[in-house]
């Protein structure tokens, strides 16, 4: 890959600038993080005073642990892969993307992998609760494109009118898409998160319960409550990942269940 200045011959006349949202990444991600924060600090307060409400409210104290952990881990990670500026060019032979004042730029031979969803628009009214939040995060459209220098990049529902650069790379390059037959992943990935799940779910509830029936030193209630919470943590991942699974195959089916929108994507 080269990085040359948009606008070379090699990426021939500039036809669009999408901006991304850079902004949102963080808010979003701190008010996650707070409301994570927030389920912490009630679990520590029900663990302390366990006299003050039945032992089943520890388990609402968990959601917004389990919610926010993982929202909080990625929003925030991609707002400091953003940067500042952050914007994709199209271009008459291929794409750029700036962040930072750093640009990297590919041809339409360069692109070797392809997945998206441009139809991702069409759900803005659903009322599919998964759906509202992951709108709300910029998790309802995605694009993943990775080049044969090995480099990849991800565009998101933050990016403007980033569905346009999602068809006009499925124009380009249809050869890219994976086939169905190797979109196995989703499906092992909803089967094994739950179980994972479960599994360090269950020393949480055992933990809680050995802190209310019986009286330890301090280092034993700390070893205690650290384990706690590498197992919430734990439990928290696997809530995000099954969320984001959920969201993927959803919108895999509704693109893939009218067969109109697959005949604009071949037609464009």
């Amino acid at each position: 890959m080269a990085t040359p200045e948009p606008g070379d011959d090699r990426l021939g006349r500039l036809l669009s600038t999408h901006s991304v949202a850079s902004g949102r990444y963080s808010s979003t991600g701190f008010k996650a993080l707070a409301f994570a924060f927030g389920g912490g600090l009630l679990m520590v307060l029900l663990i302390t005073y366990p006299g003050l409400v039945v032992e089943r409210i520890l388990g609402l104290a968990l959601i917004p642990t389990i919610a926010g952990l993982p929202i909080a881990a990625v929003q925030l990670t991609r707002a400091q892969r953003s940067g500042r500026d952050e914007n994709y060019q199209l271009y008459e032979h291929g794409l750029a993307h700036r962040v930072s004042g750093r640009v990297r730029s590919w041809t339409w031979d360069e692109v070797a992998f392809l997945r998206a969803n441009p139809d991702a628009p069409e759900y803005e009214h659903t009322q599919v609760p998964y759906v509202r939040i992951a709108r709300h995060l910029g998790w309802h459209f995605r694009c993943v494109v990775r080049f044969t220098d090995r480099s990849r990049i991800r565009i998101d529902g933050y990016t403007a009118d980033g569905p346009a650069i999602a068809r006009t790379l499925l124009a380009r390059r249809p050869d890219a898409v994976p086939p169905e037959h190797a979109r196995k992943g989703p499906w092992i990935m909803l089967g094994m998160l739950p179980l994972v799940g479960v599994t360090l779910a269950v020393p949480i509830v055992l933990i809680y319960q050995h802190l209310n029936s019986t009286s330890s030193d301090d280092s034993t209630i700390v070893a205690m409550v650290l384990g706690m919470v590498i197992c919430i943590v734990g439990v928290a991942l696997c809530f995000g990942g099954i969320v984001a699974t959920l969201v993927s195959m959803s919108r895999a089916r509704r693109d893939g269940a009218d067969p109109r929108r697959n005949n604009r994507h071949q037609s464009r």
